[in-house]
């Protein structure tokens, strides 16, 4: 698969408990997206649409930073069960920044194998074993066949799975996902992971409680204006 083009320029750091980055690279945000994907690199959106009077969560991350990782064992099974109840609006923008720190390519490939499975109804489901899956150690990433893999832990079968792997195999949306690092670089988003409820960010102190537990959740999204 092709290495996520463009100049990476990142500081990598650990603060409060977040990764936090600089980068600058190129690109458009034209590329089109997988079911639910939104446009100019958007994101993935699920569960209730906007007009609807429930928070609205947006979730910036990469596949291999750890600290993703530890929110998504601490709140991601909660985040999707309300999405899926329509009880939240999730959207999801999956950067890809740390494939230039780590020398490899696995953010960019896991991500494009999301957008692979959301064609096939099965996004959070295989985002979660993507996570579960996370390798111990950081930069060691996912080969082909661990990704491809996950879209079984996904549920996928049969013609589904079929084409799911061609997919995959194809990168069929890695302009889309370089869109999505894009538009996060255009949003100001300076760390992963990072979120935000109601357009306004989740602050340190709410993210470190919410990566030790999903006991504030209801008060961080009751926090939203």
């Amino acid at each position: 698969m092709p290495l996520v083009s463009g100049v990476v320029l990142l500081v990598v750091a650990l603060v409060g408990g977040l990764v936090l980055w600089a980068v600058s690279r190129g690109g458009g945000l034209e590329a089109e997206g997988s079911a639910n994907a939104l446009p100019e690199g958007g994101g993935v959106r699920l569960g209730a649409a906007p007009s609807q009077d429930v928070p609205q969560v947006h979730l910036y991350e990469d596949f291999q930073c750890p600290f993703c990782g530890v929110l998504e064992e601490s709140v991601g099974a909660e985040l999707a069960q309300r999405a899926e109840a329509g009880e939240i609006g999730l959207t999801v923008t999956m950067m890809s920044f740390l494939d230039g720190s780590l020398g490899n390519d696995s953010s960019h490939r896991a991500a494009n194998a999301a957008l692979c499975a959301d064609d096939e109804g099965a996004f959070l489901d295989y985002h979660a074993a993507v996570f579960a899956g996370q390798p111990e150690q950081e930069g060691a990433g996912w080969t082909d066949e661990e990704l491809l893999g996950f879209a079984s832990e996904a549920g996928l079968t049969g013609s589904a799975l079929e084409s799911f792997t061609a997919c995959a195999q194809g990168d069929a949306y890695g302009d889309y996902v370089e869109a999505m690092q894009e538009r996060a670089n255009r949003d100001g988003v300076t760390g992963t992971p990072r979120l935000l409820v109601a357009g306004e960010p989740v602050g340190d102190d709410q993210m470190r409680a919410l990566m030790a537990g999903p006991e504030t959740l209801d008060e961080v999204l009751g926090s939203a204006p």
